[in-house]
């Protein structure tokens, strides 16, 4: 019984020496300043030197695959603090790639980013989750280094388990959390196969289960399937997976989200599946969605729980999108009546 006493007290004091050290690291650590990312860095890659890259904070210098890369991720704890971490993947560009050329198609819907937003989203993340929080720069975007041209490939895979890897070492951080949006979901969902330190897992509006194409000897050209990776990570024992979909996506196809769960729940594991309704015109957005549910697996709601606030933001957000359906209708008459020629009025007549 001693040596029990013992061993608790040491692994105790371990976590107590850990988080010490991780506040102390936190304080430290100063963010830069706000800038802008700008389109046309992101549509010909982002090049940044090894001396850019040191100067820079909350970077970190790796080489995957024989290149160089400079990551940037952007640290929040005005929630709290904690030694798993929630780590958000944003979505894609809105970019269409030639697989032939390798070039971009269109172009039209990029812009430019402030570094501030990025921040924002770690902050909200932290705030929900009431730990830490990280908003990942995935290759070729919140300035990250790279081409974008590599996204859903191993290239992008491996950068960011490397990336993880790194950040765990650097603060000392015992595991993550990840929560990811549409392309950043298939990157999750793909880290999935290649860790074991991940507990809550929220995959939003993501295209997981995806049919691959020939493979490419250069891995930023070889894409991967994160359905994968389900087999294996429904052995995970740590792991809390959510999927989070709107049937009616009009950019990443239901199939493509639901054969992930398919997957998982045909190797043994059930994973909760939350149909909600974006607002946005394609039914792909809303964020607020994956806060919510990372939220409430990091602080150890039910999956019953979960759902109930899930459906309480559905509800609202129903409403409004009702109520500005019928503001919408009620101006539209109003304008419509504007624009009608005035009547001539009648003229009464009388015979004596």
């Amino acid at each position: 019984m001693p040596l029990l006493q013992d061993a608790q007290r040491s692994m105790a004091m371990g976590r107590a020496l850990r988080a010490a050290t991780l506040a102390g690291v936190l304080t430290a650590a100063t963010s830069a300043g706000a800038e802008i990312i700008k389109k046309e860095d992101m549509l010909r890659g982002i090049t940044i030197t090894h001396a850019q890259c040191d100067a820079t904070p909350q970077t970190l210098w790796l080489n995957v695959h024989g290149r160089d890369y400079c990551v940037r991720y952007y640290l929040s704890t005005v929630g709290g603090e904690g030694l798993r971490p929630v780590v958000f993947l944003q979505g894609d560009q809105k970019l269409k790639l030639d697989a032939k050329t390798w070039t971009w198609i269109d172009t039209s819907e990029v812009k430019d980013f402030d570094t501030d937003e990025f921040m924002k989203t770690a902050d909200e993340f932290s705030k929900l989750a009431k730990t830490t929080a990280i908003y990942l720069g995935r290759i070729g975007l919140a300035g990250t280094s790279g081409n974008h041209t590599a996204r859903h490939t191993l290239l992008e895979l491996h950068l960011a388990n490397a990336a993880l890897d790194a950040i765990k070492q650097r603060y000392g951080f015992e595991g993550f959390h990840l929560a990811g949006q549409s392309g950043g979901t298939k990157l999750a969902g793909g880290l999935l196969g290649l860790r074991r330190d991940v507990a809550c897992a929220v995959l939003r509006s993501g295209p997981l289960a995806t049919p691959l194409s020939a493979k490419s000897p250069d891995p930023g050209r070889s894409f991967f399937d994160a359905s994968q990776s389900a087999p294996l990570a429904a052995k995970d024992r740590l792991l809390r997976p959510y999927v989070i979909s709107d049937k009616a996506d009009k950019r990443v196809p239901l199939a493509q989200q639901t054969g992930f769960v398919d997957k998982m729940r045909s190797s043994g594991r059930q994973v909760p599946q939350f149909f909600v309704e974006a607002t946005d015109e394609e039914h792909h957005g809303v964020q607020f969605y994956t806060e919510v549910v990372a939220g409430g697996c990091v602080l150890g709601k039910s999956d019953e729980e979960i759902a109930r606030a899930l459906n309480t933001i559905i509800k609202r957000n129903a409403d409004i999108s009702e109520r500005n359906k019928r503001e919408a209708k009620a101006k539209a008459s109003i304008v419509a009546a504007a624009r009608q020629p005035a009547s001539s009025p009648d003229v009464a007549t009388s015979s004596k």
